[in-house]
Parts: C-alpha cells; sequence; structure tokens
C-alpha cells in the first residue's frame, strides 16, 4: 500500500509542475504583450504632443495678427477641390461644397463650416494684409486642419485648406464667394 501511495504523490507532484511550465509561458507572453502595448501607447502619446504643439504655436502665430478688413465678414459659399493626397479614402479631385459663417470675436476671425444645416466644424484665426488665415478651434487628436485663403475683393477669396494627419495630408484649392 505504501508504495502505491508514494507512486501517486510522485506523479500527482510531475503532473502539477507539468501545468506550472504552462502557466510560466503564458505569464511571459502575456507580459511581452504589456510591454509592446506600453510601447505603442508611448509612440502615441509622443504624437500627439506634437500636434499639440504645432497647434499652439499656429494659435500663437494667428493670435499675434489682427482683421483689417470686415468685408469677409458674413455667409460664404466655399468649394473644395482635392490637389494634393496622400491618405487613403481621398483622391485627386474630390470636392465638396460648405457654407462658412465669418464673425469677428475678440479679436478673432470666427469661422463656422455647414455641410447643410449642419454644424461640422469651427476655425479661428486672423485677417490681415488681405490674407485670411485660420485652424480649426477643437481639432480632433488624428489631424490638424487649417487654411489661408487671399480676399480677391468683390466677395471672392482663393486659397487652400491642409489636413495634416500623423502620416499623411491632403491639400484642397479653396475657392469661396460671398452669399448676399
Amino acid at each position: 500500500m505504501k508504495p502505491i501511495l508514494i507512486s501517486l504523490f510522485l506523479l500527482i507532484v510531475f503532473l502539477q509542475s507539468c501545468g506550472l511550465n504552462e502557466r510560466e509561458k503564458r505569464t511571459a507572453q502575456k507580459e511581452q504583450e504589456l510591454l509592446a502595448w506600453e510601447q505603442r501607447l508611448k509612440v502615441k502619446e509622443q504624437e500627439l504632443d506634437n500636434i499639440k504643439h504645432s497647434l499652439d504655436s499656429a494659435k500663437k502665430q494667428i493670435d499675434s495678427v489682427s482683421m483689417d478688413n470686415p468685408a469677409i465678414i458674413g455667409k460664404w459659399s466655399v468649394k473644395m477641390s482635392c490637389t494634393e493626397t496622400s491618405c487613403e479614402g481621398s483622391a485627386l479631385g474630390d470636392t465638396k461644397t460648405e457654407q462658412w459663417e465669418m464673425t469677428y470675436r475678440d479679436n478673432h476671425i470666427i469661422v463656422k463650416a455647414y455641410s447643410g444645416l449642419v454644424l461640422i466644424r469651427e476655425y479661428v484665426g486672423s485677417y490681415h494684409n488681405n490674407v485670411l488665415k485660420i485652424v480649426e478651434e477643437k481639432p480632433n487628436s488624428d489631424a490638424l486642419i487649417s487654411a489661408t485663403l487671399n480676399f480677391l475683393g468683390e466677395g471672392r477669396m482663393d486659397g487652400a485648406r491642409e489636413i495634416a494627419q500623423k502620416d499623411c495630408k491632403i491639400v484642397y484649392a479653396l475657392n469661396a464667394k460671398k452669399i448676399k
């Protein structure tokens, strides 16, 4: 009876040690996955810091310039045509039309962009020497959207809008006409 108990005890100890090796392998694999995930998070955090820094410097530059032509205040029909892209889902020649409502507040031009009746984006910027420079007021973490337009007189402006994402960008040619 004693040899059977000893054999049974050794068999149980042996079987448990096999499971221990499996658990150690799974734990080591989970640790590697967590380390890789942590590295990806650090890279994303750095990208967000870079975008924030770019936005802060663009806003400082815009804040230092004031408006000198009230003729741009009002509603505009803005036609956009894609002239450059390196982003998936975007193609040269893509077009869209938005309505922009421009107002002046606290030494800044505020531009509300509408698609139909839906407010889709708000820009803040300045107008100086017949040049309007705006950036998206509340950007998402994936893209920085900015535009520069030249006032041509007679209720017309031309320029470009750039959407800079972390690994691609889209440039639209803008043609704006004041709505009377």
